[in-house]
């Protein structure tokens, strides 16, 4: 039955980025219907780059926008008219990854070795965060910007880690018949963050907000429908997608399923602050803001 609520406008979803495996609700939503039956016409955009997201969604050329907590709070800081109206994926995903035939055995064993990353300010903040929280001196830390080279980068032994994902790249590097090292950052004294939240312009929230929780009702839909049945869902999404069907996709799925968000519309305001407190330490924020401030009401609310 279609939510006779929603309006007929398309509404318009910025990917993180490029299509992979967490999108798998997103594009299982459209192709099983799930987001027409609450009267929705979503269209899925993908970004030029990763930093594309939150600014679109902020100028009103994205309805929505999927984008990290951390991002979102980064671009909220620098002025940005967002707020978050759901949670996606409600666990960290980055860390570091060495190859075992590297000896590296923990982020201590990093000091002095180069370490490539693709992302300033955010991932050397946070690499630095996790080497110091094992004990190396920022003066042994070595940061390389290797651009989007990061796998090729240490397959080639030109850097001793990079920044990944336990999903993707720590995957992709055993398909590849390497031995993976992957240190989640969550372990090394970076708070745990949701690693995508929807995010809008309030404005849109304020002028939509029918549309915003339909949405919101029809990812969590079909985040269940994906864990009851995944082969099914994953199926959807490489049709839509033929060029991903591949091993690395099943794999980084199977590694994903578990930690799609099962309550979108809520949200823990402890890691909120955890996060902000982080950001702010590390000198990414100015200052932590309330909950209530970041949070749109009445389509996100506080866990219990």
């Amino acid at each position: 039955m279609v939510c006779l609520s929603a309006s007929a406008a398309p509404l318009s979803v910025c990917l993180d980025y490029l299509p992979n495996p967490n999108h798998v609700p997103l594009y299982a939503g459209i192709g099983l219907g799930l987001f027409a039956a609450q009267g929705l016409d979503v269209e899925l955009v993908v970004p030029g780059n990763a930093s594309d997201p939150a600014k679109l969604a902020a100028a009103g050329r994205a309805d929505l926008a999927l984008t990290p907590q951390i991002n979102y709070l980064i671009a909220r800081n620098e002025g940005l008219p967002l707020v978050t109206v759901g949670v996606y994926i409600d666990s960290s995903l980055g860390g570091l990854l060495a190859l075992a035939e590297s000896g590296v055995t923990t982020p201590a064993d990093l000091a002095g070795r180069p370490i490539g990353y693709s992302l300033a300010p955010l991932e050397p903040a946070l690499w630095m965060a996790m080497l110091g929280c094992a004990g190396v001196d920022s003066d042994d830390v070595d940061l390389v910007n290797v651009g989007f080279n990061t796998v090729t980068s240490l397959l080639a032994g030109s850097v001793d880690a990079i920044g990944a994902f336990r999903n993707v790249e720590a995957i992709q590097v055993e398909l590849l018949g390497r031995s993976p090292v992957f240190f989640a950052q969550e372990a090394f004294c970076v708070p745990s963050a949701y690693d995508l939240v929807f995010v809008a312009n309030p404005r849109l929230v304020r002028d939509r907000s029918a549309d915003v929780a339909a949405f919101l009702d029809a990812v969590e839909q079909s985040i269940a429908r994906t864990r009851e049945t995944p082969t099914e869902a994953l199926g959807v999404f490489v049709a839509q997608l033929p060029e991903l069907d591949d091993e690395l996709t099943r794999r980084s799925f199977d590694a994903t399923l578990s930690l799609f968000a099962t309550d979108v519309h809520r949200s823990d305001p402890t890691a909120w602050t955890d996060v902000q407190q982080f950001l702010v330490d590390v000198g990414l924020l100015a200052d932590v803001a309330p909950f209530e401030a970041l949070v749109a009401p009445d389509l996100a609310t506080a866990a219990p």
